[in-house]
């Protein structure tokens, strides 16, 4: 995956509208409490982590770095808390495919005819933090990537209720930004302790109801190594709420396999 898909899956990694859906405020219409603490803003935020049990989404995802900018349509699947598909494609080619699972990763790209497969721990090895499958779906979904202590150190600024530095204990740290009228997470900034000074961003714009529940519309993220930048915007069409959903993968014959 060299040219298309690499890049898309390792950030996404690192990190839908029906007829009864809206968009919510893009700002925040209610000011912080002032008298709120944080284990009161960490649990409103849990409280509204979306719960399904399938999910299907149409995306148009736009990938820029210093070297290249590239649109592609982005189908995206989960069966919550087990499994996540995606299909990127141009005017209707297949570019790629990935399927994650608790235990296992795997993708095939159909420009280089090659795939990969290994554990999902694998993972931690390309983006350098630990990643289960409930961390993944959790960027998706614009709920924290990681669980925050109800003593974690809190402040407000923006008009956002600011919880960090939270240290994961891997060698980097996380900010995270809840959003005061609804409690969803407004921005995640991920900076990097070790030599190599690392940071990545994320930012949800708005959000859409679904079914009663807010998911994110739109997601922008940022990441920051020396000398070098990679964006990604990923604009979230349609979303449907179903009781059941095809994972349907298969690498086609004739491909070859890497190791990324």
């Amino acid at each position: 995956m060299k040219k298309y898909f690499g890049p898309i899956f390792l950030i996404l990694t690192l990190i839908l509208l029906s007829q009864s859906c809206r968009t919510a405020a893009s700002l925040s219409s209610t000011a912080p409490n002032p008298k709120w603490n944080s284990g009161q803003v960490i649990r409103a935020h849990k409280q509204t982590r979306p719960e399904f049990s399938y999910y299907a989404a149409r995306t148009q995802l736009v990938y820029e770095s210093k070297r290249q900018r590239q649109k592609v349509n982005l189908s995206l699947r989960m069966k919550y808390g087990d499994t996540i598909w995606m299909k990127a494609s141009v005017f209707g080619v297949t570019l790629a495919k990935a399927l994650i699972t608790k235990d296992k990763v795997s993708y095939y790209e159909s420009l280089n005819k090659t795939y990969y497969e290994g554990p999902t721990s694998e993972i931690a090895r390309w983006i350098g933090i630990p990643v289960s499958m409930t961390q993944l779906q959790n960027i998706l979904l614009g709920q924290s990537i990681m669980t925050m202590g109800r003593n974690a150190d809190m402040s407000i600024r923006n008009n956002q209720y600011i919880l960090g530095p939270l240290d994961t204990g891997i060698g980097w740290n996380i900010h995270n930004s809840i959003r005061p009228d609804n409690f969803r997470l407004e921005r995640a900034e991920l900076g990097s302790t070790g030599v190599v000074p690392t940071s990545v961003e994320l930012t949800y714009s708005n959000y859409a109801e679904v079914a009663k529940q807010l998911f994110p519309e739109q997601l922008n993220l940022s990441v920051r190594l020396p000398g070098q930048i990679t964006a990604i915007e990923l604009n979230f069409k349609q979303i449907d709420l179903l009781d059941r959903l095809n994972f349907s993968y298969q690498i086609p014959k004739g491909f070859k396999a890497i190791n990324p």
